[in-house]
């Protein structure tokens, strides 16, 4: 019986209308091609939140095996933006089919996912929530994720797009400015009083527990600033290189799984969302936390694969203050 390859990028929690300034294509020798592309401009001053949705980015087209895809944020320059200056909460970057000839944004809210034309081309699993391709955030920078020979993730294969429809892609970037806030910690890890917000960006009231989390940092809020502090808006872009071959009998393709160390094991279309993506942490010195006189917070989870498989690649994704991830087989 012939296994599945799996491509892992382990979490925990875990794109272009008009191309600027893109470098040029070149091939190795092994007749692999790389290119570098910008997202759209988004500006930030002081303590505010971008999270941007971009509908049918510049990505390499044809039938093809993606080998690499490495993203950093970077001003109009073209200079390397500092974590301590812009906190790259998260980037993904998600496969769709849509409509030929349907007009860039497609109806887009660049605040919003919109898919209500087109279809989204998920990954193999296994959380209907995080159906993305690539996604990393603050640690994006110096993270090896090169797929190494034979294998490749294959894409725009004509034989599996519908008629009618063509590849594309789309791209979220969640950044905050940091500089000069009251509390750096507590703006990456969104905490609600800091931002004074008291709803979710649709305007539901949150949960009075909900302290901190993705609910309280959305698009253009604003965390707290300390007073007399000369803020200074800047243009800022995520740079991503891609790199790739043209596909072909000799590359062995993988699959893409991503797991969540929140996942309820919950599975089916009554089951809400099995993997919720963030968790509360309880403080040191809370009653009934043990923690063996090292501040240090435990969570697992059991997942079933769908398939088996070899591992080929895998990365972990963790916000300020995770200290790691491990990934066990039985």
């Amino acid at each position: 019986m012939q296994q599945n390859l799996v491509l892992l990028l382990g979490i925990v929690f875990p794109f272009i209308l008009s191309l600027q300034g893109s470098e040029s294509m070149f091939m190795k020798e092994n007749k692999e091609k790389s290119a570098v592309f910008l997202s759209p401009e988004y500006v930030l001053g002081a303590g505010s939140v971008a999270n941007k949705f971009y509908y049918n980015i510049d990505f390499p087209r044809g039938h093809i095996a993606i080998k690499e895809f490495n993203a950093e944020v970077i001003d109009e320059s073209g200079n390397s933006i500092p974590l301590h200056e812009t906190y790259l909460h998260h980037w993904v970057v998600m496969r769709y089919y849509a409509p030929k000839d349907t007009e860039t944004p497609e109806e887009n809210d660049p605040n919003k996912l919109n898919f209500k034309k087109n279809i989204v081309v998920r990954n193999s699993g296994i959380c209907n929530n995080l159906g993305q391709y690539f996604g990393l955030g603050s640690e994006t920078r110096r993270t090896e994720t090169y797929v190494p020979d034979p294998y490749g993730i294959e894409v725009g294969n004509p034989a599996e797009i519908p008629d009618g429809y063509e590849e594309r892609w789309l791209l979220n970037v969640h950044a905050i400015d940091t500089r000069g806030v009251e509390d750096k910690l507590g703006c990456t890890e969104c905490k609600c009083d800091l931002y004074n917000v008291t709803i979710d960006e649709y305007g539901r009231p949150l949960r009075p527990d909900y302290t901190g989390g993705l609910l309280c940092c959305y698009d253009e809020t604003q965390c707290r600033v300390r007073q007399g502090f000369n803020s200074i808006k800047r243009s800022l872009y995520l740079k991503y290189t891609v790199k790739w071959v043209d596909w072909d009998a000799s590359i062995v393709p993988v699959k893409i799984y991503i797991f969540d160390v929140t996942d309820t094991g919950e599975r089916g279309n009554n089951s809400g969302r099995a993997c919720k993506v963030e968790y509360e942490i309880e403080r040191c010195g809370n009653p009934g936390v043990d923690r063996n006189s090292v501040c240090a917070d435990n969570k697992k989870t059991s997942v079933v694969m769908p398939n088996g498989g070899y591992v080929i690649y895998g990365a972990a994704h963790q916000h300020s203050g995770g200290i790691g991830s491990a990934l066990y087989g039985e």
